[in-house]
């Protein structure tokens, strides 16, 4: 399983950014602490995304950091591309039957499984290529979701650091009110901490996630599309050579190698992506 290192990477140089800032500018990192403005923007934000979509989505999150940061795990494409060769191989010569184990496998990924579970049983290519859209249809509807409510939560992130720094702002002037004008220029400064909140987990944690997320779906949706047309090229019966050639065109940057057509692929060729 690896890192998408860009993630913590690319947080670790915004946070970088400002507190480097503030360390140039002679400021105290510590002097941007502050308790209340957390609270504001976490509690309000979160109970904002509950409201507009739902409590299931919001427990969902700690998944989709995961997402952002591992992706999918299996396969590299052009362990999947030699697998569908050597599937096509055995089929060509043992006939389709011949992939049962491979349909069987608990390693094998399950949207190939199912795919091949349907050439197996003598699904039509029509309703074969019917049946794994919609499951890409299903798995893209599923991922929007997530997308939508990180995004959702960077809109409303910065509104609530507005009303963090309102309510720090009355907090201030009313007591201006009672006479009490030591210490205002501190209690303004701090005020304005719940917008910096806002603003940097809306622009440096949420939204940046909602699109680091929106391309690993994209990606996702394309490597089952060469999965499908794999399978659906096994199922035609096409020369493995020929279906190589048309799926590597999914991905032009893998070199085209000549496989060992007498060694099955490893398990983890066939698992989950």
């Amino acid at each position: 399983m690896r890192v998408d290192v860009g993630v913590p990477i690319g947080f670790a140089l915004g946070l970088a950014g400002i507190v480097g800032s503030v360390l140039i500018d002679g400021g105290s990192v510590l002097a941007f602490a502050n308790l209340s403005a957390f609270l504001i923007i976490a509690g309000g934000t979160l109970g904002a995304a509950m409201v507009s979509t739902t409590f299931g989505d919001v427990l969902r999150l700690p998944l989709l950091v995961r997402k952002a940061l591992w992706g999918w795990v299996g396969a590299e494409s052009a362990t999947l591309i030699r697998s569908l060769v050597y599937a096509a191989q055995l089929a060509r010569k043992d006939g389709i039957l011949a992939l049962e184990d491979t349909v069987n496998d608990p390693t094998t990924d399950p949207f190939l499984a199912k795919g091949m579970r349907l050439v197996v049983d003598g699904a039509d290519e029509a309703s074969v290529r019917e049946i794994l859209r919609a499951e890409i249809a299903a798995m893209q509807r599923r991922h929007r979701r997530g997308i939508a409510l990180l995004e959702t939560m960077g809109g409303y992130a910065p509104t609530m650091g507005i009303i963090g720094t309102v309510l720090g702002l009355v907090h201030v002037l009313s007591k201006l009110g009672e006479g009490g004008t030591e210490g205002m220029g501190h209690g303004i400064a701090v005020a304005f901490i719940a917008t910096l909140y806002g603003i940097f987990s809306a622009n440096v944690l949420l939204l940046p996630l909602a699109g680091n997320l929106q391309a690993k779906s994209a990606e996702e949706a394309f490597r089952r599309e060469m999965l499908m047309e794999g399978i659906l090229g096994i199922q035609a019966g096409h020369n493995p050579h020929i279906l190589e050639l048309r799926l590597q065109a999914y991905y032009p940057s893998i070199p085209h190698e000549q496989p060992d057509r007498t060694k099955r692929p490893a398990a983890a060729a066939l698992s989950r992506t």
